[in-house]
């Protein structure tokens, strides 16, 4: 059995190799064709078919393949991660399991910091972890989010928001009308001493206001005084 015969150990090998994921920088988006290593991507281009396709690609064309590529990512983007951050580079390869997606190298992006740039210029994507990107940028060093900008999300956000307020008013009032309750309560303590201390001095006035009962004053004060008896002297001789 010859080597590349179908059934022999190198066909399978090859069959093998050709399910994996390959190297995204040896597809050519033009012809959808996967090549395996960089010696069989440049004889592809080599190839008269390549060079026909290419000779009738236009400006255009490489257009609709970025919005092509921009929409699929955003949405996968979204559907996979909402508005959570995820890493950058880590998605990207989530994203690239896909063979059939439109490659970025059939784009006007020559990297992926360069695409997700232009995603957080144009209002698209959140990019946290780092101040400013430049197309040296490693994507592993910084995170993305999406922004939903959809009517659906818009309301739901404004309905949560005014949720969020109706609560915070509701706190609010809470508070006033415990710290209302807390005032009145010492108001009231004030004016419960202040009513004590009132009633002691109207009752020492009134103590003072009552009348003198002057017979028993009189009586104790001129009391007679009893004269006392002499005793008789018995052993007192008689003259």
């Amino acid at each position: 059995m010859g080597s590349g015969e179908v059934g022999s150990a190198s066909f399978l090998n090859k069959q093998m190799k050709m399910r994996g994921l390959q190297k995204l920088r040896f597809y050519c988006q033009i012809c959808q064709k996967q090549c395996r290593d960089e010696n069989g991507f440049k004889s592809h281009s080599r190839s008269p078919s390549h060079l026909s396709k290419l000779s009738n690609v236009t400006h255009q064309d490489i257009e609709q393949y970025t919005q092509q590529f921009e929409k699929n990512f955003l949405q996968l983007l979204r559907l996979m991660h909402g508005e959570k951050k995820v890493e950058a580079n880590k998605f990207y390869n989530e994203f690239i399991q896909e063979k059939d997606h439109v490659h970025m190298n059939a784009t006007r992006f020559t990297s992926l910091a360069k695409f997700v740039q232009y995603l957080a210029q144009n209002g698209k994507v959140r990019i946290h972890g780092i101040e400013e990107i430049t197309s040296d940028t490693d994507p592993g060093q910084f995170m993305i989010s999406y922004i939903d900008t959809s009517s659906d999300n818009l309301i739901r956000k404004k309905q949560i928001e005014s949720l969020k307020q109706g609560e915070r008013s509701e706190h609010e009032i809470k508070l006033k009308l415990l710290k209302k309750q807390i005032e009145n309560a010492k108001l009231g303590e004030v004016s419960e001493s202040q009513d004590d201390s009132g009633e002691e001095v109207v009752a020492e006035v009134d103590a003072i206001r009552q009348p003198l009962n002057l017979s028993v004053l009189t009586t104790s004060k001129v009391s007679k005084k009893t004269p006392k008896k002499k005793l008789k002297n018995v052993f007192k001789s008689k003259k």
